[in-house]
């Protein structure tokens, strides 16, 4: 009877699976919302009946996606499912902060097999295309701008934004860390909610407040600091993982500052829409973001909170 339970529950679950994905994939304005809930019935499955089952409906809903669309279906079923199964996992070993971190690296792993799939077999590298858009944008309003001044010194205006399209490819291992950490972030606050309302006991994460990154981090970012000043070959693999290392390291500090910001905000007793303020300032004004990450250096050096905590 079990055994009948079990299969009856996974064919309703990879049902639920396959709609969502056809909603997420056609539906026009709901489909990117929908795209976040996709993990959520693998992560469901994991919790009631582990891993192995859960790979499973993994190889299942692979399969089944494609004959519900195009071929690419399975890429989508393969990034959602691997993630889902493996927050799913830490949220049954009742470790919020693991389901996080387990879901940054499945998803990450997904897009970067994804994307090496996508050169190989379809010979797309998505990157590239997305570079060259932007290029034929910059060069369309070149020639506007042109048109309608020219006097204006339109090099001089687009030197910054094509230097940065130049560092898109490189960082294009720190792009898909991002994004792996955002989509984990993203499908942890769809999850909870959902699973508290089915009942489905989950251990509650530490306040952002309270997040304290290892003190060694610091010297892996000052190390970094210092070897990328040394002139390298910009096509050298030494230069490319340096570069990422060092913006996936900032983007750490700039996480410890915001920490500290709402801590801060938190032990004062100050208004919850100031550390909000602060960090829409810090990415509209790039002062304010330079401040954030000497405010996470400072943090972790330091004991700052203590001495708050203290007074």
């Amino acid at each position: 009877m079990r055994k009948v339970h079990v299969i009856t529950e996974g064919a309703l679950i990879l049902a639920i699976f396959l709609v969502l994905m056809l909603f997420a994939l056609y539906a026009p304005i709901i489909g990117t919302i929908l795209h976040l809930v996709l993990p959520l019935p693998f992560i469901l499955f994991t919790i009631r009946h582990g891993i192995p089952l859960s790979i499973m409906m993994l190889i299942a809903g692979s399969i089944l996606s494609i004959l519900f669309g195009s071929a690419t279906n399975i890429l989508i079923a393969f990034i959602f499912g691997l993630s889902g199964l493996t927050m799913g996992y830490f949220y049954k070993r009742k470790s919020p902060m693991g389901a996080l971190i387990g879901g940054s690296l499945a998803y990450t792993f997904s897009f970067v097999i994804t994307y090496i799939g996508a050169i190989l077999f379809l010979k797309l590298d998505f990157i590239k295309v997305s570079i060259g858009l932007l290029e034929e944008s910059i060069e369309q309003s070149k020639s506007i701008i042109t048109a309608l001044d020219a006097n204006t010194n339109v090099e001089q205006q687009f030197e910054q934004m094509e230097k940065g399209l130049e560092l898109i490819h490189t960082l294009t291992p720190t792009i898909f860390v991002t994004l792996g950490i955002l989509f984990a972030l993203f499908s942890h606050l769809v999850a909870i909610p959902v699973l508290k309302r089915l009942k489905v006991e989950v251990s509650p994460l530490k306040p952002f407040r309270d997040l304290r990154l290892p003190i060694s981090l610091i010297w892996y970012y000052l190390i970094v600091s210092v070897l990328i000043m040394i002139k390298l070959d910009k096509d050298s693999f030494y230069f490319m993982a340096l570069i990422n290392l060092y913006y996936i390291l900032q983007f750490c500090v700039l996480i410890q500052g915001y920490s500290f910001i709402y801590y801060y905000s938190y032990k004062k007793g100050l208004s919850k829409a100031i550390p909000v303020i602060a960090v829409i300032a810090s990415f509209l004004l790039p002062i304010f973001l330079y401040l954030v990450r000497i405010l996470g250096i400072i943090d972790l050096c330091f004991p700052l909170r203590d001495k708050i905590t203290k007074k």
